[in-house]
């Protein structure tokens, strides 16, 4: 199966397992991609933990618990949850928009990331949480159409004016987070050097901007493993594989 056939079926999955709850009861999942439990451990995405920490002022350890988990999967796999779980992402990746170069200052989430965690602590209030446009999707999905709407008019307005990943790239706080912990991630595309004949593809169909033979910070943080660049090198150069283990030989 095609890779990106695959990534496809799982962003699905993902999304109709965040409609079950709103029909089925005594469900082992429950809950968003933001606050949830599954088969009774409680899971928390990293930043939302980080801003209720900080706004509350209060280290709360059940919390900081319940983000180890996607915190962990991060790390390991990278920023997976961007390109296989995210509903937003999911739904500007259907948009008939191309990737455009305008605008993609590469630091930009990080400095989103950190803006968030000092307001959240400045007016103790988780500020992501509030105007995130990726859960204003989540809560619209779940309980329906409100304000929220606007929040998603206007990412899906700027993907058309400055291209399909435009706030995934320059400003997700969400992905900033990720994106740091999976730096240096076990699983991670590589390329075969013996193959690669350098024409360019991988860098044109990333939706994200970067190429897998780039190693340097910006790149690093920005690369979600979605693997499209593995399923257009027509040599074969590109594939996942467990960062560390040629190394040892």
């Amino acid at each position: 199966m095609k890779i990106k056939l695959l990534r496809r079926l799982i962003q699905l999955t993902a999304f109709v397992v965040l409609l079950l709850p709103i029909w089925f009861t005594d469900l082992i999942w429950y809950g968003t991609y933001i606050s949830a439990e599954l088969a009774g451990i409680d899971l928390t995405d990293p930043l939302t933990a980080l801003e209720i920490t900080l706004a509350s002022k209060t280290l709360w350890t059940p919390l900081i618990i319940s983000a180890i988990p996607l915190a962990v999967v991060a790390i390991v796999f990278g920023r997976v949850f961007c390109s296989y779980i995210c509903p937003l992402n999911f739904i500007l990746e259907l948009l008939p928009v191309k990737r455009k170069r305008a605008l993609q200052a590469r630091t930009l989430p990080l400095v989103s990331l950190a803006i968030v965690l000092v307001l959240s602590a400045i007016v103790s209030v988780p500020v992501f949480n509030t105007v995130s446009p990726v859960f204003a999707f989540m809560r619209m999905m779940i309980f329906g159409f409100g304000v929220e709407i606007v929040l998603l008019a206007l990412v899906i307005g700027a993907a058309f004016i400055w291209g399909q990943k435009i706030w995934c790239r320059t400003l997700c706080p969400l992905g900033a987070i990720y994106g740091l912990l999976g730096i240096k991630r076990r699983l991670a595309l590589q390329i075969d050097e013996s193959k690669c004949i350098h024409c360019g593809k991988c860098e044109k169909v990333c939706s994200m901007g970067t190429a897998p033979a780039r190693k340097n910070f910006e790149d690093a943080s920005l690369c979600t493993n979605c693997g499209d660049c593995v399923g257009v090198c027509n040599k074969g150069a590109i594939s996942f594989g467990m960062t560390g283990l040629k190394d040892k030989r």
